[in-house]
């Protein structure tokens, strides 16, 4: 085998699936074979062989370190998921036009973009008919907060949908809907490794949706 053949050995390591200490061996291997047999009067020049042994170093240490890295991801993610966990039972603030009510008061929220001079807040049925509307009336920018109560609205416990009217003049102004929701489990999902909250009366929604959590 000649000594610039040996070069292919390092193109091994992400074709083959062998690891670098077990090249760098086999590498040892021929190079003694290789001294062994070479001609007295014709010896081969060892440095390349030097060469190729630092080489080989160097793919060891970046292995090692990939290795590390991809230990440690898997213990932040498990840490993540542990911490996660400890939402079960939590209410969450989160960007949604679904709300889910109970007997009780509930409090949700809006975004404004700029200031309105007329919001209005419309509920509807799972059938996507209106049951019931609240007049905010003037509101600043940012965020606004703003309780259902259920009992004064004539409404029974179940899912509503929301839809927010914001007005300045005659002009449209930017609003989203934030509601508050308990969380019923966590999962994983299945194509990315993602964390999932299923909320209750909403869904499954990312984590990264969630903008608050209760104490």
């Amino acid at each position: 085998m000649e000594i610039n053949n040996i070069n292919q050995y390092n193109s091994q390591l992400g074709t083959s699936g062998q690891s670098s200490a077990s090249l760098k061996n086999e590498f040892l291997q021929m190079m003694v074979a290789q001294i062994n047999n070479q001609d007295p009067l014709n010896p081969m020049d060892g440095t390349e062989y030097v060469s190729q042994l630092a080489q080989f170093s160097q793919v060891e240490s970046l292995e090692f370190l990939r290795m590390e890295q991809s230990s440690q991801n898997v213990l932040l993610n498990n840490l993540q998921v542990l911490q996660t966990t400890n939402l079960v039972g939590k209410e969450v603030v989160l960007e949604s036009n679904t709300i889910a009510l109970t007997s009780e008061p509930q409090q949700a929220a809006i975004n404004l973009a700029s200031s309105a001079d007329q919001v209005t807040v419309t509920l509807k049925d799972e059938y996507g008919a209106e049951v019931a509307q609240i007049n905010l009336g003037q509101q600043h920018a940012g965020e606004n907060q703003y309780h259902i109560n259920p009992e004064e609205l004539g409404l029974e416990p179940g899912t509503y949908s929301l839809e927010i009217n914001a007005t300045a003049g005659d002009e449209m102004v930017p609003v989203a809907s934030l509601v508050n929701a308990t969380v019923d489990s966590v999962k994983i999902s299945g194509l990315d490794g993602s964390l999932m909250l299923n909320l209750a009366g909403i869904g499954q929604v990312p984590l990264f949706q969630v903008r608050e959590i209760g104490a």
